[in-house]
Formats: C-alpha cells, structure tokens, sequence
C-alpha cells in the first residue's frame, strides 16, 4: 500500500513540474485571437499585382480588422505576435501561395519558422498571366471558413485546408466546367466523354472558364490546374474544383509528377470525379 502511495506522489510531483517547466499550445489556442488582431496584407509593389489584390481584399475579407503594408513593413513587424500577415510568396515546389501567417518572434529570414494559419498555391512561380485573379476571391472567402474552424478545431487547423475540401459529392447536380488548359496532356476515351456530357462534366476554353468564376455561374464547379511553368521533373501539381458562386472549395488534389503531361486532369482523375458525382 506504501508502495502504491509513494508511486501516486512521485507521479503527480512529475506532472507538476513538467506543467511548471513547459505549457502545451495548440494550433487552436495560437490562433484563437484572429478576429481580435490586425491582419496586414503585404503588397509587392507592382502597381498591376497589388491594385487587383487590394480590390479583392476589400470586397471579401471580413473576418478580421487589417490593413495594407509594405515589404518594409512587413519585415519590421513579422515578430510581433499582435499581427497576422497575408502575403503571396514562391516556395521551394515552384509555386507561389497565398498564405496567412502570425506574428513570430525571432523567425530571421525564414518565413517557413512563422506560424503557418494557412497557405495554399494560387499560380506557379514565374508565370505572368492573370487567370489566377478570377480566383483570388474565392480563395480569399473560403481561407476566411477555414480560419474560423480552426479558432474552435484543432484538427482542422492542423490538418490543412486541402484536408477540408468538400467532396464533390456535395454538388452532384451542379455543373462542372473543366478548362482545356488543366486537362493532362492525355487523350480521353470516347466513354469516359460519354459519361462526362451525361454528367453535366463539360470541357470548356480557359476563357469560359474564367469567365463562369467572374460572373459567379449558379451551381457551376470551376476547375483550376496549378504547375511549375518551367516543366521540371519530380514536382507537384495542383488541381482544384472551386464553387463559381458559392466560393466553397469542393476539390483539391495534389500530385507528384514526372512526366510533363500527366500534370493535370487526367482521364483517371476524371473517371474518378464521374464516380463520385454519380454515387
């Protein structure tokens, strides 16, 4: 019995000084306080990259006070905890995301040392089109249900946002636009074309495609293909199915590669979409 007694003592005598010596926070503790502080959204100083940003901030962001500041800014500030950051930033995948960041202490040059909130790649590093702006809204609207899941859900906060994707599913009588530009170079199969007109699965110009995000299409899944643009081996790509009017993210798959044209939709990852749609 003494034994037992002795046991129980040096086992609470344990855990109050680990509980002394260390407190464990969670992701959702972290970022609990995101509606209370100032999320700055850093501008590049391209005039043709930040108006567009800054509009679209200003139409969609309402989960939080924030302000617009410069790299200089920004630099200055990254190790006050009281703020969060929103910036697009190139990554080592050769891709940019768009990401949310806290205020870190002592992170040096280092952004991958600040809390991550959330990222996900909006266009690959280098490329100098303007498709990825008919996106940044939905972007914007569903990283801002995402953050605030993650204020109350730690495992949504650290699962990441592609983790939280709808399954498509969800919208299995909506239509799919699936722009010629995010198929896989890889021809498809007269029944899987069947199977797509029966579905409501249409593939559509990049400019239709765009414009059905522009305009908020009712009940109409957009698809997106993000890719390094200098064809390397060995990366990733992303490829996703957005809600033109609804903004919800209800795909999102990310895929190794070697081969140049099996980036993208391809005819298994399209088969595969018509099974969910229809089951």
């Amino acid at each position: 019995m003494k034994k037992i007694v002795l046991t129980f003592v040096l086992l609470v005598a344990c855990v109050l000084t680990l509980g002394a010596q260390a407190k464990i926070y969670t992701k959702k503790m972290k970022v609990a306080d995101f509606t209370e502080k100032t999320l700055k959204v850093v501008l590049c100083g391209s005039e043709m990259t930040d108006g567009p940003f800054k509009s679209e901030v200003i139409n969609h962001w309402k989960l939080s006070p924030y302000e617009f500041c410069t790299q200089e800014e920004f630099h200055a500030l990254k190790t006050d905890p009281n703020y969060y950051f929103m910036f697009i930033v190139g990554k080592n995948d050769e891709l940019d995301h768009l990401e949310v960041v806290k205020g870190t202490k002592n992170p040096g040059d280092d952004l991958g040392k600040m809390l991550s909130v959330v990222s996900l790649p909006i266009r690959a590093t280098g490329d100098r089109g303007i498709r990825y702006l008919a996106y940044l809204g939905a972007y914007l609207d569903f990283f801002q249900t995402f953050i605030s899941d993650a204020m109350v859900n730690d495992i949504i906060g650290y699962s990441g946002l592609s983790r939280k994707a709808l399954n498509a599913r969800a919208a299995h009588e909506s239509a799919f636009c699936i722009a010629d530009c995010d198929l896989a170079a890889q021809p498809l199969s007269e029944e899987i074309k069947a199977k797509m007109k029966q579905s409501g699965v249409r593939v559509v110009s990049e400019d239709d495609a765009t414009e059905a995000m522009l305009n908020a299409s009712p009940s109409t899944l957009v698809s997106y293909c993000i890719r390094p643009v200098n064809t390397p081996k060995n990366k990733y790509y992303y490829t996703f199915l957005i809600g033109a009017d609804d903004h919800k993210l209800y795909y999102c798959h990310k895929q190794y590669y070697v081969k140049d044209e099996n980036a993208g939709f391809t005819p298994s990852a399209i088969k595969n979409l018509l099974w969910k749609i229809n089951n």
